[in-house]
């Protein structure tokens, strides 16, 4: 007899929580990473840029620009550190429209057929505002690059490339003394901001602040990052 049927149903639940693959995931236990390196303009002369465009005064230093997207904020190199400003995250939603489409007469209803699949959400990311803002000296640049340079497909030496790809990578416990491990991946490709939401500021209250950016993306995939080898524990 299966070792699940010899116990009650109360140890039988204890027990699911206690192995890795069906613990409860930890909702805070996320990062997003944004590959920056092909966005090209953000590493050249982006006030240049911007000056040249908008006809006014963009005033943008290096090194503020350098240390935000550097060092252990955001790295550049292949190991990526999470984006510290992104403090949530809203991912897609999946819908196919569907319905009893056909002939109705005497109370049948024919069988349902689906349609297609409903176009993306857009990727929306809350962005906390910080002194050395993330949100208007790199995030407000990059939109208005979009603007100007377009979604077209480019190579990723294109001066106008103004796509990059996002990971929202999720994370568990592995056990006592063991580090976090991936348990799943959500990847974006080919994103871009297309929006962000105004902000309103005054004298009534203190506190921090938060925007939301929308991103587009071409496509998206989810990975089970290092699951497989974790289904083993207990």
């Amino acid at each position: 007899m299966p070792e699940q049927f010899n116990q009650s149903p109360y140890e039988y639940y204890l027990d699911l929580l206690g192995r890795w693959p069906t613990s409860l995931a930890l909702a805070s236990q996320w990062m997003l990473t944004i590959y920056f390196d092909s966005v090209t303009d953000l590493f050249a002369n982006i006030q240049t840029s911007l000056r040249r465009r908008e006809q006014s005064i963009w005033t943008y230093n290096s090194s503020v620009i350098s240390y935000l997207l550097d060092g252990g904020l955001q790295a550049r190199s292949n190991n990526m550190t999470g984006c510290v400003f992104a403090r949530q995250v809203t991912l897609p939603s999946e819908n196919i429209e569907a319905g009893n489409l056909g002939l109705e007469y005497g109370g049948f209803l024919p069988p349902a057929t689906a349609d297609k699949r409903k176009n993306y959400d857009p990727l929306k990311v809350t962005v906390l505002e910080t002194n050395a803002s993330f949100l208007d000296f790199i995030i407000r640049p990059w939109v208005l690059m979009v603007g100007y340079n377009g979604l077209i497909a480019r190579s990723n030496t294109s001066a106008k490339k103004v796509k990059a790809n996002i990971d929202v990578v999720f994370y568990a416990r592995t056990g006592y003394g063991s580090p976090m491990g991936i348990r799943k991946v959500y990847r974006f490709y080919n994103a871009a901001p297309i929006s962000i939401n105004g902000e309103q500021y005054s004298y009534m209250e203190e506190g921090r602040r938060y925007t939301d950016v929308n991103f587009v993306y071409d496509k998206y995939a989810v990975l089970d990052g290092n699951s497989g080898s974790f289904i083993g524990l207990s």
